[in-house]
């Protein structure tokens, strides 16, 4: 029986849509001749009855009405990789739809093949599409069966047109993609488009993008909900010919599924939120705590440590600036400045990034016995003690590499290297192009990750509090045929598996164990909400204020550094001589007593200034502005809702900067914090005296 609307009153119609949505909920039907329509209060989504292409979605709230231009409305692709290593493209809205059926909340679309690729050859590849309407909320799936010869590489879903013109009904366009990179990357929606193409993870750092319209002050969430760690690619890209183009997006999976496999991809959601990015941040963030769980500060020790000593204890090529039996002495100089955390590297056979993945410690630099009489002497001074390490890298002229790693290499296409350099931090050695040669170990190999698991549980066993990740920068797509997963998911589901493997084993013996990552993936904040470089994850922080980037200080005399970002929330990573000396050496003495008083101001503000929500310029108000030479960031504190501005000084001489207020708030007052002077509390609104490179923090009372 056809479900469809006819030609008839719609009121009639309407009532017979949902009484049959409801009594026929399982039901198998021919597609029909009428538009497929999915509809609740909020959304209605059109699929064409002949080839189950998507021809509308309207948002009933905002009135936003998405439609392809005419003949131009599609559903799905497919790329096959042939023996030859070409490909062909089988396009969804060239495919007849077999059948249709509805469920209690949705559609569920059969294309039961064989399907034609644009050669005209046949393929007995059979695809089913699954549509929900969750309230306001579209969710689309894609299954296949492959039964043919070839890999199934590249799955495009749900083809999505009418962007072209998204933005507010009866006002001109004003659509704007934005994807959560560390800049965020935005095009505007206007024909000549081109493409915007980003891979999550990877370059984008969020598994969710937005169009945005000023006008309407509304934004389309784009995003996939895909328990399974892979890769995927969001696509924005201009169809059709000339006089009939339009913008469209998708998300493609590049699975390679293999003849007599099938293919379930991640769940695609789309929906119309209030406001722009920001909006739709809030509820991909929901999703992912959810779905994933979110590493809270009070969880991790290293996300509350706002500076942290490094030093590395051993170069690369050899040289030793400090031995286990020098840590009383190198932790008390960081202590007496106010700083209670420190990493040490280089600690392990060759030093910094050499020999991985030996991670047992050089017997020149002392014994396991006094690394561990170390980490106690830190600990009763109420310090915590963390390791440098990293999961993937692997030296390429080991025997242990010829021997036995070479089997768990990430391949490249065609077997090639992925990553074949090495780094050398400035040695000579390294500067003249002879670094350490270094590739990549794929994780998802159970053996490799019992390689990694058992040394870091070996730190834990002798009281090391954690370990900071370095390098997790997972290859998109693993070549090795040995893979024990699909090539899109090795890499990367293999990384969180050795990192839930890393903290159940280390936490068998220290219970604090926590980590830190150097990477771009924001589900890493499963583990740890700590993560170097400033810049890598800067957007994420406004989705997730668990998070927080860190950034080096290793010159003498970067007050103007320090102050940069204490101001932005950021974690401080204090590293005298390029991480070869201590806080007590004698040219960093004005610098290292500048840290001490300014780390005094922040951690008495730390739930706000540190731990809080980053908001930039927003949320006070400064009349002209900025004055000359000030930069500033806003901090509100999750808890209270009360906000604090730390404002900085670039220029040599004194600054004065008016502040009118807070958004919304009520005392008048605000206190002042000024490292080496008194605190002083100043109705609003004020002229804050800011001095030369200085730092001001006010706190709103």
């Amino acid at each position: 029986m056809n479900t469809a609307f006819s030609n008839g009153s719609r009121g009639f119609y309407l009532a017979l849509f949902i009484l049959l949505a409801v009594g026929l909920t399982g039901a198998v039907q021919n597609p029909g001749d009428q538009p497929i329509l999915l509809e609740n209060d909020q959304v209605l989504l059109q699929i064409d009855p002949a080839f189950g292409t998507i021809a509308r979605i309207l948002d009933k709230s905002s009135g936003i009405d998405l439609a392809p231009a005419k003949g131009l409305a599609e559903n799905y692709r497919l790329v096959l990789l042939m023996p030859d290593k070409k490909t062909t493209t089988i396009i969804g809205k060239d495919q007849q739809l077999a059948e249709v059926v509805r469920t209690a909340d949705g559609l569920i679309l059969a294309w039961k093949g064989p399907l034609k690729d644009t050669a005209g050859a046949e393929h007995k590849i059979a695809v089913r599409m699954e549509v929900k309407a969750d309230n306001g909320e579209l969710q689309f799936g894609l299954h296949l069966e492959n039964g043919t010869d070839f890999k199934v590489q590249e799955a495009w879903y749900p083809m999505i047109g009418g962007l072209a013109k998204f933005g507010a009904p009866g006002q001109p366009a004003d659509g704007v993609v934005w994807i959560p990179t560390s800049t965020p990357t935005t095009k505007k929606l206007e024909l000549p488009f081109g493409a915007v193409n980003l891979g999550y993870p990877g370059q984008a750092n969020m598994s969710f993008t937005c169009v945005q319209s000023a006008a309407a002050r509304k934004s389309l969430y784009f995003a996939a909900y895909d328990k399974i760690a892979r890769y995927k690619v969001y696509r924005f890209e201009e169809h059709g010919e000339s006089g009939a183009k339009d913008v469209f997006a998708c998300i493609q999976h590049m699975p390679f599924t293999l003849p007599g496999k099938s293919f379930d991809g991640a769940t695609v959601v789309l929906r119309v939120v209030d406001g722009n990015w920001r909006a739709a941040g809030k509820v991909y963030r929901a999703w992912f705590e959810k779905t994933f769980g979110i590493s809270k500060p009070a969880e991790s020790w290293i996300r509350r440590e706002s500076f942290f000593q490094m030093t590395m204890f051993e170069l690369p090529e050899g040289t030793i600036c400090y031995r286990f039996k020098d840590i009383p002495q190198w932790a008390k100089d960081a202590k007496d400045h106010g700083v209670n955390s420190l990493m040490i590297s280089g600690w392990h056979l060759g030093g910094h990034d050499n020999g991985y993945p030996y991670y047992t410690i050089d017997p020149r630099l002392g014994t396991w016995q006094e690394l561990e009489e170390g980490i106690k002497a830190c600990h009763a001074m109420g310090m915590k003690v963390y390791f440098f390490v990293n999961y993937q890298a692997v030296m390429l002229d080991t025997d242990w590499y010829k021997n036995e790693l070479v089997k768990y290499r990430e391949h490249g296409p065609e077997g090639a290297f992925y990553w074949n350099a090495g780094w050398g931090m400035g040695t000579l050695w390294a500067r003249m192009d002879h670094p350490k040669r270094m590739t990549w170990a794929d994780p998802a190999f159970p053996p490799f990750r019992k390689i990694i698991v058992d040394q870091f549980a070996k730190l834990a066993e002798i009281g090391a509090d954690g370990v900071h990740v370095d390098k997790m920068f997972p290859s998109p797509i693993e070549y090795n045929p040995d893979a024990p997963m699909s090539p899109d998911t090795a890499t990367w589901e293999g990384a969180i598996l050795l990192s839930k493997e890393v903290m159940a084993a280390c936490r068998k013996h220290n219970p604090a164990w926590a980590m830190s990552f150097e990477t771009t993936w924001d589900r890493m904040l499963q583990f740890g909400g700590a993560t170097w470089w400033v810049g890598n994850q800067r957007i994420t922080r406004s989705v997730f204020p668990e998070n927080a980037e860190t950034q080096m200080i290793a010159m003498a005399y970067d007050y103007l550094g320090v102050n940069s970002l204490v101001r932005d929330g950021h974690i401080v990573m204090v590293s005298p001589l390029n991480f070869c000396r201590s806080m007590g050496w004698e040219p960093w003495e004005g610098l290292a007593d500048h840290i001490k008083e300014v780390k005094r101001i922040q951690d008495s503000l730390t739930d706000t200034v540190f731990l809080g929500e980053m908001l930039g310029h927003e949320g006070v108000q400064l009349p002209g502005g900025a004055a000359p030479g000030i930069a500033y960031n806003v901090s509100r504190n999750i808890a209270t809702g009360r906000h604090a501005c730390i404002f900085t000084n670039s220029q040599i001489k004194p600054r004065k900067q008016a502040v009118q207020g807070f958004n919304g708030g009520k005392s008048g007052e605000v206190r002042i914090h000024i490292p080496f002077q008194e605190t002083k509390v100043l109705k609003l609104p004020a002229e804050i005296d800011i001095p030369a490179e200085g730092i001001v923090f006010v706190e709103e009372l």
